[in-house]
């Protein structure tokens, strides 16, 4: 029994993308199985292509820790 690949994508005009890791090691001849994805890992811009991000897919995210104290043992406390 061959293992099997699993993977989320996004499927456009009814064409499902295999990541490119993969494609040499499927058969050519396969059974598939459709699920929806837990929640989407990425949001695809209007303009974006399948598996590529574009600059707006992104943003950074900004934390202010003026005045914040960061304790390593209490940090790894086990409760």
């Amino acid at each position: 029994m061959e293992q099997s690949i699993q993977f989320e994508t996004v499927i456009e005009s009814g064409v499902i993308r295999i990541p490119e890791q993969y494609i040499k090691a499927i058969p050519a001849a396969v059974k598939v199985t459709l699920a929806p994805a837990s929640e989407p890992r990425i949001k695809m811009g209007a303009k974006s292509k399948a598996g590529a991000l574009s600059p707006g897919d992104l943003s950074a995210l900004n934390i202010n820790t003026e005045g914040w104290r960061f304790n390593r043992e209490e940090a790894n406390e086990r409760h």
